[in-house]
């Protein structure tokens, strides 16, 4: 008798942490989807775009808004955003959306990381050349 108890509370468990990892599963599916429409918008027919943004500290970052043909520059903090500059000018407009497109490669690229795995994997006896780094 007691077989069939433990038989019936394992299927219960069983049946219990599908129930958990479905519900886990649905909700990941929605939060992705669900982030996907909300993220910024990359279009260029848009009437409003952000340029660039950098992070400054906790909570607190610049971001060059471009709304029709003028430039915002944006600080956002905790609390509140305030219009720190406002460029009217059609050719500093112009050149900063070049300067938008020419964007510098990251500082961790491929080449960085294939030399940082090769200090990682190189015998331990083996000494490094500084000027190589």
């Amino acid at each position: 008798m007691e077989n069939i108890s433990l038989v019936s509370s394992f299927l219960k468990m069983i049946f219990a942490l599908a129930i958990v990892l479905g519900l886990l599963i649905g909700v990941m599916y929605f939060i992705k989807v669900f982030m996907q429409r909300t993220g910024p918008v990359a279009d260029q027919d848009a009437l409003i775009n952000i340029l660039s943004s950098r992070y400054l500290g906790p909570k607190s970052s610049i971001i060059l808004v471009e709304v029709l043909d003028r430039l915002i520059v944006v600080g956002i903090s905790g609390q509140q955003m305030t219009p720190l500059a406002n460029i009217d000018d059609p050719l500093a407009v112009a050149r900063l959306k070049t300067e938008r497109g020419n964007v510098p490669a990251k500082p961790f690229s491929k080449g960085m990381m294939a030399k940082y795995l090769a200090l990682i994997n190189r015998p331990a006896g083996e000494k490094t050349d500084p000027s190589k780094r």
